[in-house]
């Protein structure tokens, strides 16, 4: 009964509101509804300024002038349709292209993946292999093996964000792994390798996965998605919006909202539809476009050239000692930041 009578004090009494302090306010009671609030926004604001890009504005104004046009102050045309046609005809297209697209850049992720682990595992290899020291330098082997990758990590990337690349910048990457081979061949001795012998053959095996990788980028590179469909949407887009004017206006004969009389210059519904539908695929089109080429950094979902990069451009610093060596290059870093 006490607990009861406890529980009726806590509110106030028929008709009349709560204190502000006993109130339920999300505000006050989980800051993260704040963060989750305004990082929902942020994301809203993302996709309208991305759906809204200057080709989607542009085609809207088209298509609205064409919809002018054909009204009852214009032209006078309007025909009906089956919605089903014009939807699926024309998103289907381009949901394939999309669908290529992403087949395409998870391909290209997944071989930069095996070409990053392939040149950790064979720089950790060379490392450990060392038998004896060279000049008293332990592990010297394994830094020049670190600018050798340094070097060819340079003339990959370079030749996978060029678009206009030349032939000659493909064939510097070859010379690379040529003097991959070479420091693999001369270190064979110093670990107590034979050519030919166990060692060696795994060596030369890591070498040839990562010749195997950068031919699999280099096939995304160099090759596209369909020229025929790509050329089928792009054409599709630009043209179906504006000739289907006449189908966008026979909405207005089902649109209670105006009088029959007073949709001399179309309707809500007829230019409602219309912009939709001009933002669903140019939306779709751009999607496709940002994935065609994975390696240019210029999309959103491109690769992230600078993350890729970090752990291959650190290389001396994993190991038992790791910790110590990765806080040294920061604080280096840093220092060299403030000077």
């Amino acid at each position: 009964a006490m607990a009861k009578s406890q529980q009726l004090s806590d509110h106030s009494a028929p008709g009349e509101e709560d204190e502000p302090s006993r109130q339920h306010d999300p505000w006050r009671e989980d800051p993260n509804f704040v963060h989750s609030a305004f990082a929902h926004a942020q994301l809203l604001f993302q996709g309208v300024q991305f759906a809204a890009s200057t080709h989607c504005l542009v085609m809207i104004a088209f298509t609205v002038l064409a919809i002018l046009l054909c009204s009852k102050s214009g032209l006078d045309i309007s025909f009906d349709t089956s919605m089903g046609i014009v939807s699926v005809g024309t998103t289907f297209p381009l949901v394939f292209s999309v669908s290529a697209g992403f087949e395409r850049r998870e391909a290209a992720l997944n071989a930069m993946a095996r070409f990053k682990g392939g040149v950790y595992a064979t720089y950790i290899a060379m490392k450990l292999w060392e038998r004896d020291a060279v000049d008293g330098q332990k592990g010297e082997w394994a830094d020049q093996l670190d600018q050798l990758f340094h070097k060819l990590l340079d003339d990959i990337e370079w030749y996978l964000r060029n678009p206009l690349s030349s032939e000659e910048s493909g064939n510097v990457v070859y010379d690379g792994f040529q003097r991959l081979t070479v420091h693999n061949r001369d270190f064979g001795p110093v670990a107590g390798h034979k050519l030919g012998s166990g060692g060696m053959g795994r060596m030369s095996s890591n070498i040839r996965d990562l010749v195997d990788e950068f031919e699999q980028m280099r096939s995304i590179r160099d090759s596209t998605s369909p020229i025929g469909l790509r050329l089928f949407c792009f054409a599709l887009i630009n043209v179906l919006p504006i000739v289907l004017a006449p189908y966008w206006l026979h909405f207005c004969d089902t649109d209670n909202s105006v009088a029959s009389d007073n949709n001399r210059y179309g309707c809500q519904s007829a230019y409602f539809v219309a912009v939709a539908f001009v933002t669903i695929i140019v939306t779709l089109y751009r999607v496709q476009c940002e994935l065609e080429d994975p390696f240019d950094g210029k999309g959103d979902d491109d690769v992230r050239w600078e993350e890729w990069r970090a752990q291959l451009d650190q290389l001396s610093s994993y190991g038992s000692d790791g910790p110590e060596k990765r806080d040294s290059m920061l604080l280096h870093h840093l220092n060299s930041a403030v000077s």
